[in-house]
């Protein structure tokens, strides 16, 4: 069998790490399996190189971004981008495309969707959608639509045998069943957990080695929250917890890239210098992720959406709990196959039903300025929210190691190369 898998770029980040994982496990269960990776940036070509797998990178599948065109030039794009993908891929190849309705590059899309047309086998893993990015689905709309003349829907979800649908979670399943894709041609892909340890990480010397390089109090609770900052992360919310609560240390590990979201995040920043506010911002930078997490006390999220929710498993694998906002059609599909969480909350409310992740960033900011200044105290915050009560929760050394067997035995990246090998089983030769 050879599989093409296709994504704009291999930069590090989720769907990069996923792709890796969906590599690694299918080589390592399937051996045979011929693997053609494409992209139009790769920074880990060795990776790849090392599984035995071929990297075909050119800049022509990279993001397209919205631009003035002149006459003649998206088709003249297209020209060139259905040539050279046709030129990679033949007829007998299973064209698994990550992201490929995102509106990351339209023409692509259209590409893909040509080939498909011609006879081609083509794998959809949907890790998000432009339809919760009105932005996305604006462009995918302006240069299908309106520059093309097609169809968005036929050509983001196209009626054929030899087109099926890989989705995250429950939710997405059923979102793409009721856009009218037909049943059996979508599938569950939940995302692996790969957390390359040679050995147990030994927690006590991790924490230590937090403590002395920022300087933490020792008798603080450490709280991580794992993650590149965006605005869907919600980390006013992670700040509105590190204003009430002085026994916790709060880290967070990575800054966005995204110049849109670094602004965002340069406000939170300078508020929380100007406000004394002990959060440690960047601290994956200064020390390795696998360290940070095992040295942690309790990995959080504040997301307030996510696609499959790894933040929710990871920490586990390496022995820290994860406590945090529930996203109940991410941790549904999780408690399905028995992972414990011993402290969600669904929300932060305020003066009856205001919710503070839906308060815009001036408001967030005033609302903890208003709790620096004592007039809104931790007892008030615990009458509203009395899941906090109990904060942060006692986790059992059984809870966790339950729970590192579950999500090793579930989410193990052979098993997810099982469940991507039965769908493509499901295609016709």
């Amino acid at each position: 069998m050879h599989i093409a898998i296709f994504h704009y770029h291999l930069n590090p980040g989720g769907v990069t790490r996923i792709i890796e994982s969906q590599v690694a496990g299918i080589k390592k269960i399937y051996p045979n399996t011929n693997i053609t990776v494409i992209a139009g940036h790769c920074e880990n070509e060795e990776y790849y190189n090392a599984l035995d797998v071929n990297v075909i990178v050119d800049p022509v599948f990279n993001y397209l971004f919205d631009r003035e065109f002149k006459a003649g030039e998206l088709s003249k794009i297209y020209n060139i981008t259905y040539a050279k993908l046709k030129a990679i891929v033949s007829e007998s190849t299973i064209l698994h495309v990550h992201n490929i309705n995102l509106g990351k590059n339209p023409i692509v899309t259209l590409a893909v969707n040509a080939l498909l047309n011609e006879g081609y086998s083509v794998v959809n893993h949907a890790h998000d959608f432009a339809e919760d990015r009105p932005v996305n689905m604006a462009y995918l709309q302006k240069i299908i639509e309106t520059e093309f003349g097609k169809s968005l829907n036929s050509i983001m979800y196209p009626a054929s045998d030899k087109y099926i649908i890989g989705v995250l979670n429950r939710f997405d399943y059923d979102r793409v069943i009721n856009i009218g894709v037909n049943i059996r041609r979508v599938f569950l892909f939940p995302n692996p957990v790969y957390v390359p340890l040679n050995e147990a990480p030994h927690k006590p010397t991790n924490r230590n080695k937090i403590i002395s390089e920022f300087d933490i109090a020792p008798d603080k609770t450490i709280i991580t929250y794992p993650v590149r900052i965006i605005k869907r992360k919600n980390i006013g919310e992670l700040i509105l917890l590190s204003a009430l609560y002085s026994n916790i240390q709060v880290l967070v590990t990575l800054p966005p890239r995204n110049p849109v979201e670094i602004e965002l995040y340069k406000k939170w920043k300078e508020f929380c210098n100007k406000n004394n506010i002990a959060i440690i911002f960047e601290a994956g930078e200064r020390v390795n992720f696998i360290d940070i997490i095992s040295g942690s006390d309790y990995c959080i999220t504040t997301s307030i959406q996510e696609g499959f929710g790894m933040a929710y498993l990871e920490p586990w694998i390496i022995g820290t709990p994860v406590i945090g906002r529930d996203i109940e059609y991410i941790t549904t599909d999780l408690k399905t196959e028995g992972v414990q969480f011993p402290f969600l909350y669904n929300g932060i409310y305020f003066n009856g039903n205001c919710e503070f992740s839906e308060m815009e960033t001036k408001e967030q900011q005033a609302f903890i300025t208003n709790i620096l200044a004592g007039n809104i105290t931790v007892s008030d915050f615990e009458k509203s929210n009395k899941v906090f009560e109990n904060f942060p929760p006692k986790v059992s050394e059984v809870t966790v190691n339950e729970n590192r067997e579950t999500i090793i035995k579930n989410f193990s990246v052979e098993e997810y190369a099982k469940r991507i090998f039965n769908a493509y089983k499901t295609l016709p030769q």
